[in-house]
């Protein structure tokens, strides 16, 4: 409470008390004259709270609390206890000797820390679980690569079966034959569909094992793909964990707004030139309909599907050919004719690009491009290209 004094138009001093009520989600500051509420930033009815109205006119009641005052005066020195109360202590325990100081390492130290400490303990406990996911996924992929590795089996029917073309009738359900690849050569039954002829039967073990060999290179890379995934989520959990203040760093955070999303792939030339790559169809319909400039350039494969390229024209130069020749070779590469050569590749400047409207995400159209017949590079190669340019 703040009390106030004015002298009016009849030169008499008339006292004023100006009340703050610091309540959670019920902050209000309300002026009153005599215990008469003149105004208030927040009026109650009885409509809205049953215990008491904030009302010009009516008396000020304040708010009900349990609270108790167990002291009318505090003596000092304080101190904050485990418990996070300010307690009063004694000369032989260090403590404070003014209220602003205590309430301070009360909440820096005790209600901050707390926070902070669980904040950390929620972060933790998202990403590992996440490397669990991930751990599950490996031994998922593993036992795929066990089913993989009968490749040779899968192969090996198929020879036998060719070996024994002519004895393969169809509506065979199975078929007894001699087993070239074991020592004595023993016979071995080989489980046929009764629907498919000789040819047929032969193509769907070969077709088995192709798919084994294929998957058995795809599941490899897929568990080393995790693996540095979940180490990546390891050296999050220690970043996490050496951060002195979670709610600080996460706040600074979202001050920060970065032009460009981190999922675009991005290659800073120099001060001139900067090249992005879409990845997917929402990411391609941002990069060109509200990134790039109208004095950028925009490379897109003709006739096959692929990303947007956007060659940022940061001090509206002249295109050089070198770069308009590597991007059109990143276009080609992020595209369906990826492994293709000679790809027409079409470039124009972004002002010629546009978006019909109600047209798909992802989907334009554009106008004055030129084309170039290039072979794919991929985003390492073309970094390479890029560190010798610099040189």
């Amino acid at each position: 409470m703040l009390d106030f004094s004015v002298i009016d138009i009849y030169n008499q001093r008339v006292l004023y008390k100006l009340v703050l009520e610091l309540i959670p989600r019920y902050q209000n500051i309300i002026l009153q004259k005599d215990k008469t509420i003149i105004d208030c930033m927040k009026k109650v009815s009885f409509a809205e709270n049953r215990h008491r109205q904030l009302l010009p006119g009516v008396e000020y009641s304040p708010p009900p609390s349990d609270y108790e005052i167990q002291t009318d005066k505090v003596k000092y020195p304080v101190a904050v206890s485990s418990k996070l109360k300010i307690e009063e202590t004694n000369d032989e325990i260090p403590g404070f000797s003014n209220m602003n100081t205590a309430f301070e390492d009360l909440y820096y130290n005790g209600i901050f820390k707390k926070r902070n400490d669980q904040l950390r303990k929620q972060k933790i406990a998202v990403v590992s679980k996440r490397i669990k996911q991930k751990k599950r996924k490996i031994e998922k992929l593993k036992k795929e690569l066990g089913d993989a590795s009968k490749e040779e089996k899968w192969k090996q029917y198929a020879e036998l079966l060719k070996a024994n073309f002519d004895k393969i009738k169809t509506g065979m359900k199975s078929i007894i034959i001699v087993n070239y690849y074991e020592d004595g050569f023993p016979d071995m039954g080989i489980m046929l569909d009764i629907t498919k002829n000789a040819k047929q039967n032969i193509e769907f073990y070969f077709k088995k094992y192709r798919k084994a060999r294929d998957g058995k290179i795809k599941i490899a890379e897929q568990i080393d793909k995790t693996n540095d995934e979940i180490e990546l989520l390891e050296k999050e959990i220690i970043e996490i964990e050496e951060k002195e203040y979670i709610l600080v760093n996460e706040k600074l955070q979202k001050k920060k707004k970065s032009k460009v999303r981190s999922g675009y792939k991005k290659l800073v030339i120099d001060e001139n030139w900067e090249i992005y790559i879409g990845r997917t169809s929402k990411e391609n319909d941002q990069l060109t309909t509200r990134f790039a400039k109208p004095h950028d350039w925009w490379f897109h494969t003709r006739i096959f599907r692929g990303t947007h390229v956007i060659l940022r024209n940061l001090n509206k130069k002249e295109l050089p050919d070198n770069l308009k020749h590597l991007c059109c070779r990143l276009a080609a590469y992020y595209s369906k004719a990826k492994k293709s050569s000679n790809v027409p590749v079409d470039y124009t400047q972004v002002r010629y690009v546009r978006k019909p409207h109600g047209a798909a995400v992802g989907y334009v159209t554009y106008t004055n491009q030129k084309t170039l017949y290039v072979d794919p590079i991929d985003f390492r190669e073309a970094a390479k290209i890029i560190k010798k340019l610099r040189n």
